[in-house]
């Protein structure tokens, strides 16, 4: 039996990767910290030396295409920092909530990027549980050829002994052999990355030389005044960068119903900002309350002053993906400022702080053809900002000297209602998305439908936490919900809507447990935190949970929709 154990450690986000590794190896991982490149750790134990990888995480109950290609990338590259190949895969699973379908699915779709041979050499790790009674974990388990092991943190020892002599027993199960790093997918994908990583110094050199180049013809000045607006889709990040540049809370996060401004002084500038309304990631603009396709437009064409902005800012999440999709979603809200809009846009990417070990531009270059396209419509302008970081003002200095720039090479953007308007305020398809077989009004009550369940579920998860709300809260009662629709839709139209929602869940439940941690710095929960209530009622919001829903109608979803519009 070989003496030395090779093995990557695999999990979603909150999956206590760190803390298994730090109890194997008896070494400090920061438990919280996010990268994207995978970290090896090596020591001794038992008198064995044994090296760990730890990779990536992705949702958790994120589906494969959603995660962005640069995680999917280097969780897949992780095999070949263990050569000549890891001899197991220890697969952490954080049950101190619910095990569900969608957690089972997207283990079985991320794991499926090493190939199937993957669960050969498999061991489920379980922690926060001893019991596997869920169905969808014992599919799991089953796959792995029924090993697992619950991992005890109290008493590390044994749990360690224990857990190495099951590697064992996968070793001698695989014939002493390894995980095979040679398969023609594995390496293709590690060639890809490789390729990627060059194409991302090679657009790094070229923007800077640009930048370079208007700063040595002395032809950026700073101006005193700027007015900015904010474009982008739900739950992105936009309010919060508003906040982050006036380094105040002045736009409403959970909530954004109508165009917002706010005229504040920014590094002794005059900055004006305008909060627009959001649109979904999946669906067409027609599927929006006409409200967020109208309210852009009729603000503009009332305010004199913002009829003239600086810079369009289009806020997109880095930590996700970027599909055809998605382009032409943006196309179709873009098109309803005129084309003239591309000269005079930045792509500001948010979530900075999940990519912290590699530049922005690999995102770009991994995430492929379509956010390529978008940059190099923008002109190759983009920046990346760290919303859980207000304190850091380098970022917002650094985005203010973008804009200063993109000024100097264009006049400024005028934009032109009447011409929006006639053009592309009812209709602003340019593509008609076929997969789809119903009126907007239909799907917008299904996406309401999925929202409210969202929100149950994120009470529900919050009462694992130890966050209880009674009696700090106005609790709004569930019987005001409307009744789950009376028409049916197809299943790909009911996947479009259950990643919208996965999504919405998602983001909302990581914002409200650091919420709670800053708090709460000591670990324990304060359920009383006003910072996490000010959240759960805006969830309450806009999972259009009202009195005012109680008798509506679905022809009056999209009047009750429009009042309650996410960020």
């Amino acid at each position: 039996m070989e003496q030395e154990i090779r093995a990557v450690v695999l999990g979603w986000q909150k999956s206590d990767k760190a803390s298994v590794i730090n109890s194997i190896l008896g070494v400090e991982v920061e438990s919280d910290k996010l990268f994207v490149k995978s970290v090896r750790k090596d020591g001794e134990v038992n008198g064995r030396k044994i090296t760990l990888i730890n990779t990536p995480c992705w949702w958790d109950n994120f589906d494969l295409q959603d995660s962005s290609e640069v995680v999917k990338q280097e969780l897949v590259c992780s095999v070949f920092m263990c050569p000549p190949g890891p001899h197991v895969f220890l697969l952490v699973i954080n049950l101190s909530l619910d095990f569900t379908e969608e957690n089972r699915l997207t283990i079985e779709e991320h794991l499926s990027l090493f190939g199937e041979n993957i669960w050969r050499h498999t061991i489920v790790l379980l922690t926060r549980t001893n019991s596997v009674k869920n169905e969808g974990l014992q599919l799991i388990i089953q796959k792995c050829g029924e090993r697992y092991h619950a991992f005890d943190f109290k008493n590390k020892s044994d749990g360690v002994k224990d857990l190495l002599h099951k590697i064992d027993d996968v070793v001698a199960a695989n014939n002493g052999k390894h995980f095979e790093t040679h398969n023609d997918v594995l390496l293709d994908i590690q060639r890809k990355r490789d390729e990627n990583e060059r194409r991302a110094k090679a657009r790094q050199e070229t923007v800077q030389g640009k930048r370079d180049l208007l700063t040595k013809i002395n032809a950026v000045a700073p101006l005193k005044e700027l007015r900015i607006v904010l474009l982008g889709w739900i739950v992105s990040g936009k309010s919060s960068t508003g906040n982050t540049i006036f380094n105040h809370e002045i736009f409403p996060i959970g909530k954004t119903q109508k165009c917002t401004s706010h005229t504040g002084d920014v590094n002794g500038r005059s900055i004006t900002m305008l909060d627009t309304p959001s649109w979904w990631k999946y669906f067409s603009s027609k599927f929006n309350p006409e409200f967020t396709r109208a309210a852009i437009v009729e603000y503009i064409g009332q305010s004199q002053q913002m009829q003239f902005p600086h810079a369009m800012i289009l806020v997109i999440p880095g930590d996700t993906s970027f599909k055809n999709e998605q382009k032409r979603i943006i196309e179709e809200h873009m098109a309803t400022l005129g084309e003239d809009v591309w000269r005079h846009t930045i792509v500001l990417f948010t979530w900075g702080n999940r990519f912290p070990d590699i530049s922005i531009e690999q995102h770009i270059e991994s995430e492929g053809e379509a956010l390529q396209w978008l940059i190099e419509k923008c002109r190759n302008r983009y920046h990346i900002f760290d919303n859980s970081n207000k304190n850091n003002r380098d970022q917002v200095t650094e985005l203010l000297l973008k804009i200063d720039e993109m000024v100097a090479e264009n006049s400024l953007f005028c934009f032109n209602t009447q011409c929006a308007e006639k053009k592309n305020i009812h209709d602003t398809d340019t593509q008609p998305d076929e997969e789809i077989n119903l009126d907007a009004d239909c799907v917008m009550e299904l996406l309401q439908q999925e929202i409210i369940n969202r929100c149950k579920g994120i009470r529900s998860k919050l009462k694992h936490y130890g966050i209880d709300f009674t009696g700090c809260m106005e609790t709004r009662s569930y019987h005001s919900m409307p009744n789950k629709p009376n028409f049916s839709a197809d299943e790909k139209l009911m996947e479009k809507i259950r990643r919208e929602g996965c999504r919405w869940e998602v983001t909302l439940m990581d914002s409200l447990l650091n919420i709670q941690k800053e708090a709460s710095p000591d670990g324990n929960m304060n359920p009383c935190s006003s910072d996490v209530v000010r959240w759960v009622q805006r969830c309450h919001e806009y999972s259009f949970i009202a009195s005012s829903l109680e008798d509506a109608e679905p022809k009056g979803i999209k009047r009750k929709f429009s009042e309650c519009n996410p960020v």
